[in-house]
């Protein structure tokens, strides 16, 4: 048996808010909830919350504006790509470590899926697909693809799966591509309707031929920014 740490409520506010950047549900420059949505959402007072946005906008997360128009903001599409690259340079094996955790789990879930899924888990992937198909930008198509991701985790019917592919891509904080080849993205919303289409039709096969793409280019992508970065 371990000490048990005690976190402060802060502090998993932090966490759930840093969680939701780092996997891409939040975009760059998103406004926040209001102070009182976001309390209430989190069970917490306040003046907790406020701490919790101070220690975010302290390691750049956020920034917080005044007045009128004011808020808390995720930061740009820049500064959570530099904050991205300088976590895996200071350690670079524990990211390798985060994909080997993603891919494995990711691909059960996938597979799992292949049987279980129902329309509502598909209903999520054609939405995030469509999302995927008019993103204009890098963090929009992140967003897109954690969604599918997270569509096909629920389409396990296994909480423990999902949770594991919730924690590894929330764990897993990439730097957003740039300029990407029209090509490139095409090639990427195909290989996610190839894995759409397997499951809605039940193809094992097609289910890993599609994991496995989506896998080499996870890793292809960790490990060109882990060179980059040493």
């Amino acid at each position: 048996m371990r000490p048990l740490e005690p976190k402060a409520a802060y502090g998993l506010a932090v966490d759930l808010l840093q969680r939701q950047i780092h996997s891409g549900l939040l975009l760059p420059q998103e406004r926040l909830p209001a102070e009182r949505q976001l309390s209430d959402k989190f069970g917490i007072s306040r003046v907790t919350l406020r701490e919790a946005l101070r220690v975010l906008e302290t390691n750049q997360y956020i920034s917080v504006r005044r007045g009128a128009q004011g808020g808390a903001f995720v930061s740009d599409q820049d500064r959570l790509s530099q904050l991205a690259r300088r976590r895996i340079s200071r350690a670079p094996a524990a990211s390798m470590r985060v994909v080997e955790y993603l891919v494995v789990n990711q691909t059960a879930a996938a597979r799992f899926a292949a049987r279980r899924r129902g329309p509502a888990e598909l209903k999520k992937m054609r939405e995030a697909l469509a999302l995927m198909r008019n993103a204009d930008d890098a963090p929009r198509r992140k967003q897109a693809e954690t969604l599918f991701l997270l569509a096909v985790a629920d389409g396990a019917q296994n909480a423990l799966l999902s949770r594991g592919v919730e924690d590894a891509l929330a764990e897993l904080f990439l730097p957003f591509e740039t300029a990407p080849e029209a090509q490139s993205v095409a090639e990427t919303v195909a290989v996610y309707q190839r894995l759409h289409d397997a499951l809605d039709a039940e193809n094992l096969d097609d289910v890993e031929g599609a994991m496995d793409v989506l896998n080499a280019r996870l890793w292809g992508a960790i490990r060109r920014i882990t060179r980059s970065a040493a």
